[in-house]
């Protein structure tokens, strides 16, 4: 053992594999070594269509990974060996797929199931913090692409234990992965939180546009004599205070909605 790691280094004549431009790059005091050492790599299993039914345990393809449990989601009432049992917070890895959009490694954030073929269920060996494996995962991506791309096969590409074995990756000391971790995550908060705020902004948009120019909502109150409700003096009165008849049905008068547009 060294550090923790299993001392699986590979002779001094052993050749890594490459994949061009995409060598990965690593400090020279990081300590070298297969990336198939540094993690426990458990394949999910081959279900049949006998197997599923209408209620259990989820049974976790490259699809819920990236969508979440949906309606198309299978499920199954039986029990399988735990080393396939994905519990919230376990690091996976799609083996195989389309090389650009389904082979990467990804945390599992939703209930319990059972772990499908050409996904591992990833666990780092003592002395790998599991968030930097996962980032380390991340930034071989590039590695992973170029490998399956070699082996696509009607758009489907693979990596195998074998390729993992053979590609070269490196680890620091255990504190300064922890330190590597929690600034590569904290900046994936902040992604994912403005990510979040966009998403809501559109909604709002959406909403707003919806309201003002195909339920016309502020012309209702003004028809009243009132103030439509949040909306300035000055963008209230771009809108007509009545209806009139269409070929579309009742519209503001004048085409209210035109004339926002323009003034927008």
């Amino acid at each position: 053992m060294v550090d923790g790691i299993r001392n699986t280094h590979y002779p001094v004549n052993h050749k890594f594999s490459s994949c061009s431009t995409n060598d990965p790059y690593f400090p020279d005091h990081w300590k070298r070594c297969p990336l198939y050492s540094l993690a426990q790599w458990v394949n999910g299993l081959a279900f049949r269509n006998i197997q599923f039914s209408d209620s259990g345990l989820p049974v976790i393809k490259i699809a819920e990974i990236k969508g979440g449990i949906s309606g198309q989601t299978k499920f199954t009432q039986q029990t399988f060996d735990d080393a396939v049992r994905v519990r919230y917070g376990d690091l996976l890895f799609s083996w195989s797929g389309q090389p650009e959009t389904s082979i990467d490694a990804f945390w599992w954030r939703d209930p319990e199931g059972w772990l499908n073929q050409h996904i591992f269920r990833v666990t780092p060996t003592e002395g790998i913090d599991p968030v930097f494996f996962y980032y380390l995962l991340r930034y071989l991506k590039p590695n992973f692409v170029g490998i399956a791309r070699n082996k696509q096969t009607t758009g489907l590409g693979h990596i195998t234990k074998r390729d993992l074995e053979n590609l070269e990756a490196a680890y620091p000391r255990l504190p300064e992965q922890r330190a590597i971790a929690h600034i590569l995550g904290t900046l994936d908060d902040k992604i994912e939180l403005n990510r979040q705020m966009a998403q809501t902004l559109e909604s709002i948009a959406r909403a707003i546009f919806k309201s003002w120019f195909v339920d016309f909502d502020p012309v209702k109150p003004k028809m009243e004599g009132k103030q439509p409700e949040g909306m300035s003096e000055e963008v209230a009165a771009l809108f007509p205070d009545k209806f009139v008849e269409s070929e579309l049905g009742m519209i503001p008068e004048g085409g209210g909605s035109l004339k926002v547009s323009r003034r927008v």
